[in-house]
C-alpha cells in the first residue's frame, strides 16, 4: 500500500465521516423545507438512469459499461462538492448544499450497486451488508437523527471532531489530485470526453431548463447547479473494481471530469448567477 492508497482509506474510513456528521448535526437548514430542491434532483436522476438504460440496451452496452456510465452521471466528488460549500458566504447556500449532498450519498450508492451487478447477481441481503458497512451512509444517517432530534454533542467529543474534519477536506482534495491519470484518459479519450460533456454542460444546462418550470429561491438554485456540475466521486474507481465493471474507463472518466470541472463548474456558477 502507498501513502495515498493509505491517506485515502484514513480519509474514507475517520476523517471524512466525522465532517459529515458533524457538518449534518450543525446544519441548521430544516430538511423538510427542501421539498421542491429534493424534488428537482430526484426528476433529474430518475430521468438520468432511465435514459441511460433505454440508450444502453439499444446499444447493447454490456453491464460492465452501464454501471460506469451511471456513476459518471449521478455520483459526485464530495470532497469538491463540501469545499465549496464551505468557501461560500451565504450561509444558505452552505447549509443546503451540505444537506443535499449528504442526503444523497445513501441514494447513489445504492444506485451505483446495482447498476454495476447482473440481474442474476443481484441480492438483497449482499446490497444491504454493502450500505450497512459503508462509513458515508452511517455518518450521514447518524448526523440527520441528531440534527432532527436536537441531540447535543459532547464538547470534547465535538472538539475531536472538529479537528479531524479540518484535516479531511485538505486532504481528500490531494488524493483527488494524486489520482487523476493522463496515460488512462488518452487510451479512453473519445468515451471519457463524451460523458465528461454530458455530465459537466448537458445535465447542468437541463436543470436550468427545468428551474422555469419549478420555481426555487436562487440559493436553492444554486446548490442544485453546483451538485450536478461538480465532477463523478473518485471512490468511483475502487467500486467498479470490486464490482468487476470497467475500471480503467472508469478512471479515464473519472480523471477527464476533474480537469474539465475546473472549467465548467465556475462557468455553470456563473450562468445561474
Amino acid at each position: 500500500m502507498n501513502f495515498w492508497d493509505g491517506a485515502e482509506r484514513l480519509n474514507y474510513y475517520i476523517l471524512f465521516p466525522s465532517l459529515l456528521f458533524l457538518s449534518l448535526a450543525k446544519v441548521e437548514t430544516n430538511i423538510l423545507d427542501l421539498k421542491s430542491t429534493l424534488m428537482i434532483i430526484a426528476i433529474v436522476i430518475s430521468i438520468i438512469i432511465i435514459t441511460t438504460y433505454l440508450i444502453a440496451k439499444i446499444r447493447k452496452t454490456p453491464i460492465q459499461r452501464i454501471g460506469v456510465y451511471i456513476q459518471s452521471f449521478i455520483r459526485f466528488n464530495t470532497y469538491i462538492g463540501l469545499s465549496i460549500a464551505l468557501s461560500f458566504n451565504n450561509e444558505q447556500i452552505k447549509s443546503i448544499l451540505v444537506s443535499i449532498l449528504a442526503l444523497s450519498i445513501p441514494v447513489v450508492n445504492i444506485v451505483s450497486i446495482i447498476s454495476l451487478t447482473a440481474k442474476s447477481e443481484l441480492n438483497f441481503t449482499n446490497i444491504t451488508i454493502a450500505l450497512i458497512k459503508n462509513p458515508l451512509i452511517n455518518s450521514c444517517i447518524l448526523g440527520i437523527i441528531c440534527n432532527y432530534f436536537s441531540i447535543p454533542i459532547w464538547q470534547g467529543l465535538e472538539s475531536l471532531l472538529v479537528i479531524l474534519s479540518n484535516s479531511s477536506l485538505m486532504l481528500g482534495l490531494l488524493c483527488v489530485g494524486s489520482a487523476i491519470e493522463l496515460t488512462v484518459i488518452m487510451q479512453h479519450y473519445q468515451k471519457a470526453l463524451a460523458v465528461s460533456l454530458i455530465r459537466l454542460i448537458l445535465i447542468p444546462s437541463f436543470v436550468i431548463l427545468l428551474s422555469y418550470f419549478i420555481p426555487l429561491a436562487s440559493v436553492n438554485l444554486i446548490a442544485i447547479m453546483i451538485f450536478f456540475s461538480i465532477p463523478t466521486a473518485s471512490s468511483a474507481y475502487i467500486l467498479t473494481k470490486i464490482l468487476k465493471g470497467d475500471h480503467e474507463l472508469m478512471a479515464g472518466i473519472i480523471s477527464l471530469q476533474t480537469i474539465l470541472s475546473a472549467f465548467s463548474l465556475p462557468l455553470m456558477i456563473y450562468l445561474i448567477r
